[in-house]
């Protein structure tokens, strides 16, 4: 027989999953659009919602040992770095090839970081199967 906490628990998670999805469809309009404030803000926002899924587990993230939150917090410094090297860019005033892709690549880093977490922590399930993948 199932019990009230078990339906409870069920409908908290499936608001989760809701609440997260809509902050990763914000998160891809954003970076479709290129729109770069808007990313950097849905990625913040998106980080509310998710950072409890951070594990303080330390491994290698490239060359350093580091907890998923100090990863992160160097992937934002390095993100906001960049964006104030190159502000126009961000602010979408200009468009010089080089300097946009580093923009592109500094919110990429933060946005894919947010999606090896969030299927580590296994908010997208816990099993894959090719069926209608």
């Amino acid at each position: 027989m199932v019990d009230n906490e078990e339906i409870l628990a069920h409908d908290l998670r499936q608001k989760y999953a809701e609440i997260v999805g809509v902050h990763l469809e914000a998160v891809a309009m954003a970076r479709i659009s290129k729109n770069y404030p808007e990313y950097f803000d849905a990625l913040e926002n998106l980080s509310i919602v998710t950072e409890h899924k951070f594990t303080q587990k330390k491994r290698k993230y490239g060359e350093e040992i580091l907890s998923d939150t100090e990863y992160y917090e160097q992937l934002l410094t390095s993100a906001i770095n960049i964006i104030n090297q190159y502000p126009n860019v961000y602010l979408g005033k200009t468009a010089q090839p080089g300097e946009v892709v580093k923009v592109k690549r500094a919110l990429h880093k933060i946005e894919k970081f947010f999606y090896k977490v969030l299927d580590e922590a296994k908010v997208f399930g816990s099993k894959w199967d090719n069926d209608g993948l």
